[in-house]
């Protein structure tokens, strides 16, 4: 009887968010090596020619430039910069209606500003909205409908689908537990028919990729759910609530000092010659401090020092590392590159392209084995 249960509740899941789980797999394969892909086929906005031993110009001076080219109208909220050579600084305006449905109309605007760190020339402006990775990002995150509808139906998905997981592998244990009924599950047999392949592909597969499809749902779940979030870090602190990191206020100004700015800057190129890449935002309230992530490893970001300056004088108020977080804060800092396959390089990246296409196989062969059954029914 229970199994009954199991079995029904694992078929009207599956054919319920069958497919948005489609959608949301695919767009993760691309996403999985977006950040590859786009350095590939916009190689011309990322680089420009290294000027010998010519040095950067100031930070302050390179926003200013792309703040020209976007117009007083659209206001910047972050930078990535690089201390490697020859490569080009980029500089994002983005503003967005949480409330707002559709994706054109969630994002007011969004623009990043490319621009060569040596003589501040703008190398190209991309209307982010319209671009194809950031179209990708946002199929996979909120279906093209904006957060308050997309991202619920996402998020609900997924939470359906770490459901289909775990009746999944309930139904994978055969009736009765001998050795042959167990073989059965862990191989694709060769010359049957193609109704038992699909079967095979799609109870065998599924067997092989739960734990890491695991991760990667429960990890897609902490972005869309405070919840969800609130709960993996409860575990992971050992039965206590998350305890939120208090960061400390800047002297007011509605804006940032350029020489504090520059001369900040300056110093954590000093401090981390090697590092990939200096993530700056730009907040909003006038006490907000100067908030820069300089990430040490390329392509992840739970490799980290985080730095916060006084908006005015450039004094650093607070510091601290991938070294200092510990329990739930740890693995919240390291969601983003679990979710994403970035946690050890490229070889994460390729099991989660690969368990991503796997799940994105799940619907197709889930709805074959239901619509066969429908046919045989039929027929007899």
């Amino acid at each position: 009887m229970l199994r009954k249960l199991f079995f029904w509740l694992h078929k009207w899941l599956g054919l319920i968010t069958g497919l948005v789980v489609l959608i949301v797999s695919i767009t993760g394969c691309i996403n999985v090596f977006s950040d590859e892909l786009k350095e590939y086929f916009y190689h011309k906005r990322y680089y420009v020619e290294a000027e010998g031993n010519r040095n950067f110009l100031n930070f302050s001076e390179l926003r200013n430039q792309a703040q020209k080219a976007l117009g007083p109208d659209v206001k910047i909220t972050r930078s990535e910069i690089y201390p490697a050579k020859g490569h080009t600084w980029i500089f994002r305006a983005s503003l967005t209606d949480k409330k707002a449905i559709g994706h054109w109309n969630y994002y007011k605007y969004y623009y990043r500003v490319y621009v060569n760190p040596y003589n501040g020339k703008v190398v190209y402006v991309e209307d982010t909205r319209n671009e194809f990775f950031q179209l990708v990002l946002n199929l996979h995150m909120n279906l093209l409908l904006g957060d308050s509808v997309g991202g619920m139906v996402t998020g609900i998905s997924a939470l359906c689908f770490f459901v289909l997981l775990l009746s999944g592998l309930i139904l994978w244990f055969p009736r009765k537990w001998k050795t042959k009924a167990f073989k059965k599950g862990f191989v694709i047999k060769r010359n049957v028919g193609i109704k038992r392949r699909i079967y095979d592909l799609h109870n065998v597969s599924g067997f092989y990729i739960l734990i890491p499809a695991i991760l990667i749902c429960v990890t897609g779940l902490v972005f869309a759910f405070p919840w969800a979030d609130q709960s993996v870090q409860f575990l992971a602190n050992g039965g206590k609530a998350a305890e939120k990191r208090i960061i400390p206020l800047s002297t007011p100004n509605e804006t940032y000092h350029p020489q504090s700015t520059d001369s900040a800057i300056t110093h954590l190129f000093q401090l981390h010659p090697q590092a990939d890449i200096l993530s700056i935002r730009f907040r909003e309230k006038n006490t907000d401090p100067m908030d820069v992530q300089v990430r040490l490893a390329k392509n992840r970001t739970h490799l980290f020092e985080w730095y916060y300056f006084d908006r005015n004088n450039g004094k650093l108020l607070m510091k601290y590392g991938d070294q200092d977080v510990k329990g739930g804060e740890k693995f919240r800092s390291m969601n983003y590159d679990i979710h994403t396959g970035a946690y050890a390089g490229i070889p994460t990246k390729l099991l989660a392209f690969f368990v991503s296409l796997i799940c994105a196989g799940m619907p197709i062969t889930g709805f074959l084995m239901w619509y066969n059954k429908g046919n045989k029914k039929r027929s007899r």
